[in-house]
């Protein structure tokens, strides 16, 4: 069971795509933290990408780039 999990996480992780927006649950998809990690750890950190919000959609989202860019700036130092 535990590997159909880890299968499931792997592909929705490979589905999220660079051309959408990206909301909290890919988020976490992508930084592997449930999406209550994302919305009370991680969007209110300083310096993470202010989020669009759309008349038309309910919820903020983000720009993937910004988001992987964000995470390559908090890559620890090498030893």
């Amino acid at each position: 069971m535990k590997e159909l999990t880890e299968l499931i996480e792997a592909l929705k992780r490979n589905n999220i795509s660079d051309n959408t927006l990206w909301n909290a649950e890919d988020i976490g998809i992508y930084l592997r933290l449930s999406k209550s990690s994302i919305q009370s750890r991680i969007i209110n950190q300083q310096g993470f990408p202010r989020a669009i919000r759309l008349s038309t959609v309910r919820g903020r989202r983000w720009q993937p780039k910004e988001v992987k860019e964000w995470t390559l700036r908090h890559r620890e130092a090498a030893l």
